[in-house]
C-alpha cells in the first residue's frame, strides 16, 4: 500500500464542506442543494452543491457539467494556487476547533501573478529533472525495486524513468529556516499529464542502489507542480477500447499484469478521484476500469453527533466512477479481495502461490481481455 499521513485532510472535512467554505467566506446559500447562481462564474441557474460523495459542486460552466470536490472550490474561492494549501487550510480549521482564521480573497487574488511565475519555475525544475533521467535498463535501482514490488513485471512503463542521484530536500528545521539537503539518491521518477496532455507533475521515489526504498523521512514525493489536480501517468499505450486507473505505480503494474489492460497510475486518491479521460481518447476509450484500493473503514462524528463511515480508496473510485459515466462511458470498479491490500498485494499473492506450484485461477482480467469489446462489464 502507499505511504499516507497519519490524518488526511479529505478525512477530516468529508460531509463537513460548508462548514469549512462558509467559514472561509462563502455564503451559505451556495449549500442549499438547489439550483442557483454559481460563486465563480455569477451565472443564474447553473450551479448546485450536492451532498455526495463528502461535498460536491456542479456547474454548466466552471466545471462543465461534472462534479468537482470541496477542495477545488476552496482553491477557487481563495485563490490557492497547489492542493497542498487547501489541505493545510482544511487542517488548520480543524486545529483551530473550526474557528480557522478567515483569509481576505482580494489578497490572494493580488498574489496570482506571483503564484503563475511560482507554477513557470516549478515547471522549469520538473523539467530538468526529467532531462536527467535514464530509460530503466536491466538491474539497475528502479528496475530491481519494480521487480521487488511486482514480481514477473514483463514490460517498461512508460513515463518511469531512472534519475541516477536526485536530491532529497527536508522542509526547514523550524519556522523562516531554509530547505535542508539530506542527499542524493538513486529514485524512480514518473511524469504525469493532465486531461489535455499538459506535462503537470512529477513523482519521485527514493532508492537505495540495491533497489530497495531510501532512508529517507518520506520515500515517496511530488513536486510542487502547477496547480493541477487530476493527472496520471501514461505507463502503457492504450489498446482496444479499455482504460484502467489506479492509485499508485506500483498497483498500477499489478494490475495491468493482473488484467492484461493498459492502467494509468494518478499517483494519489484525490488526483484518482479528479481524473478525466484525456481528451484526445474521448472516441477511443470506451470503458474505464477503475482499481480501488481496498481501504480499512474509517469513523468520525459529524457536527450533528452522528458517525459517519468512509472508505477513502472507494470514495475516491466512485467520485471518478461518477464523472466518467456522465461522459457516456462504461464503468467497472475493482478492488483487492481483504480489507488493507491493494492489486499489488493480490498480485504478490497470485505469483506467489503460481510459483510454488499451488493451483490458482488464472487471472479473470487476461481471459476477458480477449474479449470483443462489446462484452458486457
Amino acid at each position: 500500500m502507499s505511504e499516507k499521513p497519519d490524518v488526511l485532510a479529505e478525512d477530516l472535512v468529508h460531509d463537513r464542506w460548508p462548514e469549512v467554505l462558509e467559514r472561509a467566506g462563502m455564503d451559505s446559500s451556495f449549500f442549499s442543494g438547489r439550483h442557483g447562481p454559481c460563486p465563480f462564474c455569477q451565472g443564474a441557474d447553473r450551479y448546485r452543491w450536492s451532498k455526495k460523495y463528502g461535498g460536491v459542486w456542479i456547474c454548466n460552466f466552471c466545471t462543465a457539467g461534472r462534479y468537482k470536490g470541496g477542495f477545488e472550490m476552496l482553491m477557487r474561492h481563495m485563490a490557492y494556487s497547489t492542493f497542498a494549501e487547501a489541505a493545510n487550510h482544511v487542517r488548520d480549521h480543524f486545529r483551530a476547533g473550526g474557528q480557522a482564521p478567515v483569509k481576505l480573497r482580494n489578497a490572494r487574488a493580488t498574489s496570482r501573478a506571483n503564484d503563475l511565475d511560482q507554477h513557470k519555475r516549478n515547471l522549469e525544475r520538473m523539467r530538468e529533472i526529467w532531462s536527467k533521467c535514464e530509460p530503466i535498463m536491466s538491474n539497475d535501482p528502479v528496475d530491481l525495486y519494480l521487480q521487488r514490488r511486482v514480481p514477473g513485471l514483463d514490460f517498461v512503463p512508460d513515463m518511469v524513468r531512472f534519475h541516477p542521484n536526485l536530491d532529497y530536500w527536508a522542509p526547514p528545521a523550524n519556522d523562516g529556516g531554509k530547505p535542508v539537503l539530506l542527499g542524493r539518491f538513486p529514485a524512480m521518477v514518473a511524469k504525469a499529464f493532465d486531461a489535455e496532455g499538459r506535462f503537470v507533475q512529477l513523482h519521485k521515489t527514493y532508492l537505495t542502489p540495491e533497489g530497495n526504498k531510501a532512508d529517507v523521512p518520506v520515500v515517496k514525493k511530488t513536486e510542487r507542480g502547477i496547480g493541477i489536480n487530476g493527472f496520471a501517468v501514461p505507463i502503457a499505450p492504450i489498446k482496444g477500447d479499455t482504460l484502467g486507473v489506479a492509485e499508485g505505480i506500483e498497483t498500477a503494474l499489478a494490475a495491468s499484469m493482473f488484467r492484461g489492460i493498459p492502467v494509468w497510475p494518478c499517483l494519489n486518491g484525490p488526483s484518482m478521484a479528479a481524473f478525466s479521460v484525456p481528451s484526445k481518447l474521448l472516441e477511443t476509450v470506451q470503458r474505464v476500469v477503475i482499481f480501488a484500493d481496498h481501504d480499512a473503514l474509517t469513523t468520525r462524528i459529524d457536527a450533528g453527533g452522528s458517525t459517519v463511515y468512509r472508505r477513502p480508496g472507494s470514495d475516491y473510485a466512485e467520485q471518478l466512477a461518477a464523472r466518467v459515466r456522465s461522459q457516456g462511458k462504461r464503468v467497472m470498479v475493482i478492488k483487492a479481495c481483504r480489507v488493507g491490500q491493494d492489486m499489488v498485494d493480490q498480485w504478490r499473492e497470485y505469483n506467489q502461490r503460481s510459483a510454488a506450484g499451488v493451483a490458482v485461477r488464472a487471472p479473470a482480467g487476461r481471459v476477458r481481455a480477449a474479449q470483443p469489446a462489446s462484452a458486457s462489464v
